[in-house]
């Protein structure tokens, strides 16, 4: 695996660290010797992570308990870093509900927004013209295979991942000739808190385990414009992309995740 201490820099932010993705990147980029900011609301976790780290790594790990969907989040991180090089900025905090879509409060909406597309966008401007000027650095926008497609039951969050999608292959050509690499990250189905509680054991792609995800997300930084990790999303996608119509891939993924809040309010 490349070097990405050397390459981007000694500080990586990832937000949304407590669990999921977003821990397993601060495990993989610990273990290269980077040294972190961990973003997410529940503080008391992150500096159990952070103690961890730095035992086990040598590293330094500053921690920075913030709500993304609130407006003055930026003000908080930036107090906490304004004196450090972040060369990797991960954007990987997010919500996502999966149900009937006006079972949902248009607050729960709102916040999804808020906090899947504002906020990587707040950060972005925030850090990327820093990397700019540096002539290096690395953006990973934490997207998803939904993104891709229309998906009833979970319809915002799959169109806050497909604003996600577009941007990060946009700002990957756009970034490119300044030094700095733009990646987008798209899992399937993985084994995080997001999907504690949900059936979706009648889908043809399995749950992915955090270490793989972020192993391929890795591998990619800096070579591909976007990552799919696990065949079976590839082939979802490609799918959706060159053999089914919006309309056909649309339907089917409603049938399968109409299953899912079936099973849940069961």
């Amino acid at each position: 695996m490349q070097n990405l201490k050397e390459k981007y820099g000694p500080w990586a932010l990832i937000t949304g660290s407590s669990s999921g993705i977003g821990a397993e990147f601060a495990n993989q980029l610990a273990a290269q010797g980077l040294n972190l900011v961990l973003v997410a609301r529940r503080e008391d976790r992150l500096k159990t992570m952070a103690a961890r780290l730095e035992e086990e790594f040598s590293i330094k790990v500053l921690t920075v308990g913030a709500d993304l969907s609130k407006p003055d989040f930026i003000k908080t991180i930036n107090h906490k870093t304004s004196d450090l090089e972040i060369g990797l900025l991960i954007n990987n905090a997010a919500m996502m509900y999966i149900n009937n879509y006006l079972d949902a409060p248009i607050e729960d909406e709102l916040k999804l927004i808020d906090l899947n597309i504002k906020a990587p966008a707040i950060l972005t401007h925030h850090f990327a013209g820093k990397m700019i000027q540096r002539k290096k650095g690395g953006i990973i926008y934490v997207a998803s295979t939904l993104g891709y497609m229309g998906t009833p039951y979970s319809s915002a969050y799959a169109a806050s991942k497909a604003h996600e999608v577009s941007k990060g292959e946009g700002l990957h050509y756009e970034f490119k000739s300044k030094g700095v690499d733009a990646m987008v990250l798209s899992p399937g189905l993985t084994r995080t808190e997001m999907t504690d509680g949900l059936d979706f054991s009648h889908m043809p792609m399995k749950l992915m385990e955090t270490e793989d995800v972020v192993r391929a997300a890795l591998k990619g930084l800096g070579k591909k414009s976007q990552v799919i990790p696990g065949g079976m999303n590839k082939m979802m996608a490609w799918m959706s992309k060159r053999i089914m119509s919006r309309d056909m891939i649309t339907n089917m993924m409603g049938k399968m995740m109409k299953i899912s809040v079936d099973k849940a309010a069961a």
